[in-house]
C-alpha cells in the first residue's frame, strides 16, 4: 500500500546550515500495517511524514500508494490518497464552522465539489455513527461550533475527518502528545478502532518508545534520516524500552516517557 525508496531531502543545500533531514530512506507497508515510527529529534520523522502527505517535494527517491507514483505530487492532489491527524488538536478543524459542516467538508477531499454542503439524512446519519463510536456525545452535537469544543473533542473530530473517506495512509503526527492522559487514551483508544475496523495502513510518528512498543504491528526507528531498526511480530512483542535504549544508547528524554 505504502512504497518509500531511496528518498533523499536536504535543506539549505550549499549554505552554512545545510541539513540533511532524509538521507536514503527506504520503507515498505501492507495494506492494514500500522507501522509506529520512533526516533529523537532531527531524526527526521516530521519530514518523512511531509513527504507521504505532499508537504515537500523529496530531492531524490519515490514514493508510492497503492500502486500509484505520486513522488512529484502536491498535497491537494493526493489527498484522496492521504489523510493526516496533526499533533495540535486546532490544526485539522474550523474553528468557525459546525461540527457538521467539519465532516461535510472532509467527506468531499479530493473532490472538485469541495464546497457542496448539502445535507441529506443519509449523510448525517453517517456522521452520527462515526462520531457516536468515540463515546464523547459529539454526535447530538452536529450543529454546535467546533470553536466551543475542548482539545480532545476537537483531536477526536479530527480523528473522525481523516478516516470518513477511508484513506489510502494514514498519518498520525504524534496526534495524541497534547491531549491529557485520559483523553489521549480515549483519541487512542479510537485511532485503533478505525484501523482495525476499515484495515487502514497507518504510520504513527512518536516520542513516546512505550506507545511505539504497545501500539501497531511494526516498530520502525530512525536516526539520521534512515531506518536503522524494523521489528514486527515475535520480536517486537518481546521490545520492552529498556532493551531498546540498551541497544541504541538513547539519551532523548521525550523517548523515555513510559
Amino acid at each position: 500500500m505504502l512504497t518509500v525508496k531511496d528518498l533523499r531531502k536536504t535543506f539549505y543545500r550549499g549554505s552554512v546550515n545545510e541539513r540533511v533531514a532524509l538521507d536514503g530512506l527506504s520503507l515498505s507497508l501492507s495494506k492494514g500495517d500500522f507501522a509506529a515510527i520512533i526516533g529523537g529529534n532531527g531524526a527526521g520523522k516530521s519530514t518523512f511524514l511531509n513527504a507521504i502527505a505532499g508537504e515537500l517535494i523529496v530531492d531524490e527517491g519515490a514514493i508510492e500508494i497503492d500502486g500509484r507514483n505520486v513522488t512529484p505530487t502536491p498535497v491537494h492532489k493526493r489527498s484522496d490518497l492521504v489523510s493526516r491527524v496533526f499533533q495540535d488538536p486546532l490544526a485539522g478543524t474550523s474553528a468557525s464552522m459546525t461540527i457538521e459542516e467539519n465532516l461535510a467538508l472532509a467527506i468531499r477531499r479530493g473532490k472538485s465539489d469541495r464546497l457542496k454542503f448539502a445535507s441529506t439524512p443519509a449523510r448525517r446519519k453517517l456522521f452520527r455513527e462515526m462520531l457516536a463510536r468515540i463515546g464523547l456525545g459529539l454526535e447530538d452535537r452536529l450543529d454546535h461550533s467546533v470553536g466551543l469544543l475542548s482539545g480532545g473533542q476537537r483531536q477526536s473530530l479530527s480523528l473522525v475527518m481523516a478516516t470518513i473517506t477511508t484513506p489510502k495512509v494514514l498519518l498520525l503526527d504524534e496526534h495524541t502528545a497534547a491531549l491529557d492522559p485520559k483523553t489521549a487514551e480515549t483519541v487512542m483508544r479510537a485511532t485503533l478502532d478505525a484501523i482495525e475496523r476499515d484495515h487502514l495502513t497507518a504510520v504513527m510518528v512518536t516520542h513516546n518508545m512505550q506507545h511505539a512498543i504497545d501500539f501497531g504491528n511494526r516498530l520502525v526507528m530512525m536516526m539520521a534520516g534512515r531506518v536503522v531498526y524494523e521489528a514486527s511480530g515475535a520480536e517486537k512483542a518481546g521490545l520492552s524500552v529498556e532493551k531498546l535504549i540498551e541497544r541504541f544508547h538513547i539519551v532523548d528524554d521525550k523517548m523515555l516517557l513510559a
